[in-house]
């Protein structure tokens, strides 16, 4: 017999634009039963059996989506030496000599987080100074947006790469450790493929738990591909059923058929159109202002981007790129247009990650096109506003045309929140408050189409608003409760705002304490 639980003496956020509020609700197994009187609930549970849940004053939401996350990148950074706050070369190579002190020798020594950007020198440690921290372990540094590595000789010849490869970088004509493009996927490819079936259960299985307590009930996966290692697919595949969030997986493959074997409806995420602005490789028509000898960088020629799509759409199989800078968004709108004008489909939802500096005739054309967006608001609250790296990279002018929320919305895009974590936190309230709370005001939306992004509309952006998105009879019940409620709480202060249980297919999967 399905377990029956009544929520009530809370503020119910429905997110169903009909109803957006309502007084008490019934969960009977895995399934949200009915919306209610607090009198009605209480008099079901009492005829039923059921239990009664007292919100005492705390509000209730749909559970959270996260639209664009590294379950295995996040999992194993979690193992990682963590980068991130060093403020100068000598901070990082400090960190990794104490690691390898505290290694054996031939032990891989992973430093994760590393942002050049924040470092005195404005560069990454070289391959020569890593072997002299560490001349006995292979060291592979990641950047924190995973678009490069750096590498000491030993980690490059135990990666077996040619020093022909492309996208080895070199000073004064000598390797320095910096890899790219090519050599970057094929030293991430090799890296990950190392790993065990128990490393990469434990990398996803900490993911999910770290997920759930962030509120989040459902993930969009982006695995594989070039940034990965597609021997985590069939490993998350089997693994999925039982973590305490629902996975919707985006395998960035260009393999149709691998696709279509596994059953998936969907492919991409992270096929990657461009780089990213840290690594002065996502592409623009004009140069960076910090260094005019590079625009970013196209990975992909016009034709293979509109073969793709074209594959994808004739299967009716939804396929997302990742594209952050204007020229790789014009990239895929235009061939996504081609290809839309020879096949019409209206209700594709064919994804764009990130969208991070479009032009304004690119915004209302993805409208236009049914295009959907997922995107990570905490990108430019982080690194965004006067002084900081965007802003160092691309200029004043072009640095506050990025992640414009309020364009894509009043445009009419569906548009879906995310992290990609662990690029910013997996936190849901944390990109509800930088949705609120940009770093220039134009471009800020309101609380609710905040929590619409990371509830509602992030259903739909994967097929999934008759499952999950909202507070609905015959909707399953993935729910979380918060110490607050949103819509009344001070905008300075909505990252501030504490979840306080988590609940999946009628299950508790996390309360705090």
């Amino acid at each position: 017999m399905d377990e029956i639980v009544g929520f009530v003496n809370g503020t119910i956020l429905t997110m169903d634009p009909r109803m957006p509020q309502c007084e008490a609700i019934l969960v009977r197994g895995d399934t949200i039963a009915a919306r209610a009187s607090r009198d009605q609930v209480r008099e079901i549970c009492e005829g039923e059996g059921g239990r009664i849940y007292d919100l005492a004053g705390a509000t209730l939401l749909p559970g959270f989506h996260d639209c664009h996350v590294h379950m295995m990148g996040t999992g194993l950074n979690s193992l990682g030496i963590d980068l991130y706050d060093c403020s100068s070369v000598s901070e990082v190579l400090s960190k990794l000599a104490e690691a390898a002190a505290a290694s054996p020798p031939e032990h891989w020594l992973l430093g994760k987080g590393l942002d050049e950007s924040r470092l005195a020198e404005g560069r990454p440690p070289t391959m020569a100074e890593l072997d002299g921290i560490a001349p006995h372990h292979p060291v592979y540094l990641v950047d924190r947006g995973w678009h490069y590595t750096i590498v000491n000789s030993r980690a490059f010849q135990r990666l077996a790469l040619s020093p022909d490869l492309p996208g080895i970088r070199r000073t004064a004509g000598e390797i320095n450790g910096r890899l790219h493009e090519e050599a970057n996927a094929l030293a991430k490819g090799r890296f990950f493929a190392a790993l065990d079936q128990a490393q990469r259960e434990a990398a996803f299985r900490f993911t999910a738990s770290e997920a759930v307590k962030k509120g989040i009930t459902t993930i969009h996966a982006m695995e594989g591909g070039t940034l990965f290692s597609d021997s985590d697919i069939p490993c998350l595949l089997n693994l999925k059923g039982q973590l305490p969030v629902r996975v919707i997986l985006y395998w960035a493959t260009e393999d149709l058929d691998a696709i279509k074997e596994a059953g998936l409806p969907r492919m991409g995420g992270d096929i990657l159109l461009d780089g990213s602005i840290g690594s002065r490789t996502a592409a623009f028509p004009e140069p960076y202002s910090d260094d005019p000898t590079t625009s970013g960088v196209l990975y992909y020629s016009h034709e293979r981007v509109t073969e793709l799509i074209e594959n994808a759409h004739r299967e009716g199989v939804q396929i997302a790129f990742h594209a952050i800078g204007e020229k790789a968004i014009t990239q895929a709108l235009d061939c996504f247009e081609a290809v839309l004008a020879r096949y019409p489909k209206t209700d594709h939802r064919h994804r764009i990650e990130h969208f991070g500096f479009p032009a304004q005739r690119d915004i209302e054309r993805a409208a236009r096109l049914g295009i959907v967006i997922s995107t990570q608001p905490s990108f430019a609250y982080l690194r965004g506003g006067p002084g900081t790296v965007y802003n160092t990279r691309l200029g004043t002018q072009r640095e506050r045309r990025g992640y414009p929320l309020r364009a894509f919305l009043d445009a009419g895009i569906v548009v879906g929140g995310g992290s990609d974590s662990d690029v910013t936190p997996m936190d849901p309230l944390l990109g509800i408050h930088a949705a609120v709370n940009p770093p220039y005001p134009g471009q800020k939306v309101t609380v609710e189409e905040a929590l619409a992004m990371f509830t509602r509309e992030a259903a739909k952006i994967a097929f999934q608003e008759q499952q999950t998105g909202t507070i609905e009879e015959g909707k399953l019940a993935d729910l979380v409760i918060i110490d607050q409620n949103p819509l009344l709480t001070a905008a300075p202060s909505l990252k501030d705002i504490t979840v306080l249980a988590t609940m999946k297919g009628g299950k508790w999967v996390y309360k705090k304490g």
